[in-house]
C-alpha cells in the first residue's frame, strides 16, 4: 500500500475474525487519484487487499471483502421508484453496489407521502426515479445512476436493463412485471420480485430457464390491484424491499439457494415463510 495512503488508514477489531485496515472517505479519493480509476472500482481494489473502506466496515463478518468487492462491481436495475423501489435504491446504495439504474415513468403525488421513502412535500409532481438518483447521490455519491425517466414496457424494457447484473421488480401491474421478467431472462439475468398489499407481501428470485412469475400469476390478471383494495400502509413496502434488497445481495454473492421459493411476509402475525414452488 503507498505511503500516501497510511494517514487515512486505521486498524481495527471486534468485526468479523481478526483485525484489519479500514480506509476513510478521504482516504478512498486519495486512493482513485492514485489508481487512476473511479470511487467504487477503487473501493473494490481496496477490498481485495483486505482494507475495508469504513463506510462498508459493517458489513464485514457478515460480508467477506471478496464479495463486498463484488457487489461494487455489480449494478442493479430498479424498475419503479415509488413504495418498494426507493427504499430498495437506498438499501442497495448503503450495502455496497456500485451501480443502479432507476426506472420509473411517474411523478410523485400526495397520496405517496405515506410511504414512499423519497416523496417530499417540496417534490410533488417530480418524476421518481429523477428524484431517486438525487437521494442515491447524497446517500452514496459513489454510485453511478442511471435514470430512464419511463415506463418499462414490453418494447423498451430489454434496452433499459442492459448492462445490469440484476433485476428488481418494484411495479403495481402483473402485465408489466410479467413483461420485465421475460425481457430480464432473455438477458440471462435473475430477477426479484416483490408484491405487496394490505399488511403482506411476497417476495421471490426467479432465474433464466425457471417457471418465475407464471407460476404464481398463471391465470389471467385480476381487474383490480389488490393494493388498490387492500391499501398499502407505512411500513409494508419497507419491511418487504429489506427482504427484496437481502435477496438481492445473497444473489450477487452466489449465496441465494437455487430452489425456487415464494417467501410470504405477514406483518399482521408478523412473520416470514417460503411456500416452495
Amino acid at each position: 500500500m503507498p505511503c500516501a495512503l497510511r494517514p487515512y488508514l486505521t486498524e481495527e477489531t471486534g468485526l468479523g475474525a481478526g483485525s484489519f485496515l479500514s480506509i476513510n472517505q478521504p482516504g478512498i479519493g486519495a486512493a482513485a487519484a492514485l489508481l487512476g480509476l473511479k470511487a467504487a472500482p477503487a473501493m473494490a481494489c481496496l477490498l481485495r487487499q483486505n482494507i475495508w473502506p469504513r463506510r462498508f466496515s459493517r458489513n464485514r463478518g457478515v460480508l467477506t471483502a471478496t464479495e463486498q468487492a463484488r457487489l461494487l462491481e455489480a449494478r442493479a436495475a430498479i424498475i419503479g421508484c415509488g413504495g418498494l423501489g426507493g427504499y430498495v435504491a437506498a438499501l442497495l446504495a448503503r450495502v455496497g453496489l456500485g451501480a443502479l439504474t432507476l426506472c420509473d415513468g411517474d411523478a410523485f403525488e400526495e397520496s405517496n407521502l405515506n410511504r414512499q421513502l423519497f416523496c417530499r412535500e417540496s417534490r410533488l409532481g417530480r418524476n421518481k426515479a429523477e428524484v431517486t438518483a438525487e437521494e442515491i447521490f447524497s446517500i452514496a455519491s459513489h454510485v453511478e445512476v442511471t435514470v430512464c425517466p419511463e415506463a418499462a414496457t414490453a418494447v423498451n424494457a430489454a434496452q433499459i436493463l442492459r448492462g445490469a447484473d440484476i433485476v428488481v421488480d418494484c411495479l403495481d401491474s402483473i402485465p408489466a412485471r410479467l413483461a420485465v421478467e421475460k425481457a430480464a431472462h432473455s438477458l440471462g439475468l435473475p430477477f426479484v420480485h416483490g408484491s405487496i398489499a394490505g399488511e403482506e407481501g411476497f417476495a421471490m428470485i426467479t432465474r433464466p430457464g425457471e417457471r418465475g412469475l407464471a407460476a404464481v400469476y398463471g391465470g389471467p390478471p385480476p381487474s383490480e390491484a389488490a393494493e388498490k383494495r387492500l391499501g398499502v400502509p407505512t411500513v409494508t413496502p419497507a419491511a418487504l424491499a429489506c427482504l427484496q434488497a437481502h435477496l438481492a445481495v445473497r444473489e450477487l454473492t452466489g449465496r441465494e439457494p437455487k430452489a425456487e421459493a415464494l417467501y410470504h411476509l405477514d406483518l399482521s402475525v408478523p412473520g416470514l415463510e417460503a411456500l416452495f414452488i
